[in-house]
């Protein structure tokens, strides 16, 4: 007769069995969703910078992403992510502040125009009616000249200043006798208005420096034109440079009006023109133009005024 076996499974055998289904199910189970939590964690960044991106693909420039992690005050980014978002955002900002800068420009630019073609276009109304004598037919072709002569300088200092905006490096590289250059601006400025009564005092070094004779030229006479513009006729205009350790120090400082401390802060930025009756006499680009030469020579330039006692610039190159 067979001997019968008295189990068929030992009981510790199948405690061990069903202990270790029930550990491996668990684990499943539990490793399955923190997975699934882990996974939500690091793609909702992801798809949160998607849209971001694709909002400021089609020219929303105000959105931002929100970002939730605690930072440590020891680290300036929780992780990759992190950073990623955060670079997304500053994009964002940099493109929404160059939009504004696009559509001030063009409204500015547009007002800028407007203003002369439409009093060019009234004196020609005036020279096509009936009756106008010759000689004011030839005093508004002269308002027309002037206002025609307006737009080609504004034209100009344009491509004068996008050409420089899209220029990194300075092509020229010559010795430039600075003291001679200053004087020759002197004296092409003065007999661009003859008959003006204004008086200069100039205390110029021997200067020279290795740089671009057309860039620097520029600088000076955009600065000694402001410094006539706003200064009254009789009045003295002070030119003075100097050679330094570092470079070359110019400063020119006129007696006019002088900058009230608020429209300071902005005498560089493009379009602005501090004094409303003047604007016949420029186009607010000069000085945007003056600080963009000098950003590309290595320079810099420093605004001193008081109001009702004058102004005084002064510019800063590096040898």
């Amino acid at each position: 007769m067979k001997h019968q076996k008295k189990y068929r499974v030992r009981l510790r055998v199948y405690f061990a069995v069903v202990s270790i289904v029930t550990l491996c199910t668990a684990c499943l189970l539990s490793g399955g969703i923190a997975l699934y939590h882990g996974t939500v964690y690091f793609v909702r960044p992801i798809e949160e910078v998607d849209h971001a991106v694709n909002q400021i693909a089609k020219g929303d420039f105000g959105v931002r992403i929100s970002r939730r992690q605690q930072r440590s005050k020891n680290a300036a980014y929780v992780h990759e992510l992190d950073e990623l978002e955060a670079n997304v955002n500053r994009m964002a900002s940099e493109l929404a502040g160059m939009d504004y800068m696009r559509k001030e420009f063009v409204s500015n630019v547009s007002h800028e125009i407007k203003t002369p073609v439409s009093a060019m276009m009234g004196f020609a109304e005036m020279m096509l009616e009936d009756g106008v004598l010759p000689e004011e037919q030839k005093e508004y072709l002269s308002l027309i000249y002037d206002e025609a002569a307006r737009i080609s300088r504004l034209c100009e200092n344009m491509l004068r200043m996008s050409r420089l905006e899209n220029q990194e490096l300075v092509m020229r590289h010559e010795q430039v006798a600075v003291d001679e250059q200053i004087r020759k601006c002197v004296i092409l400025l003065s007999e661009k208005q003859e008959g003006r009564e204004q008086e200069f005092d100039l205390n110029l070094s021997p200067m020279s420096v290795e740089s671009d004779p057309d860039m620097l030229q520029q600088i000076w006479l955009n600065l000694i034109d402001n410094a006539m513009k706003y200064s009254e006729p009789g009045t003295v205009i002070h030119i003075s440079g100097r050679n330094e350790t570092h470079g070359i120090t110019i400063s020119v400082q006129d007696e006019g009006i002088g900058i009230p401390p608020e429209k300071q802060a902005h005498i560089f930025d493009a379009f602005y023109q501090c004094e409303e009756s003047h604007k016949k006499d420029g186009n607010g680009l000069g000085l945007s133009i003056v600080k963009r030469i000098l950003e590309l020579l290595n320079g810099s330039i420093e605004c001193q005024s008081i109001e009702g006692r004058g102004t005084k610039m002064t510019v800063n190159i590096q040898k």
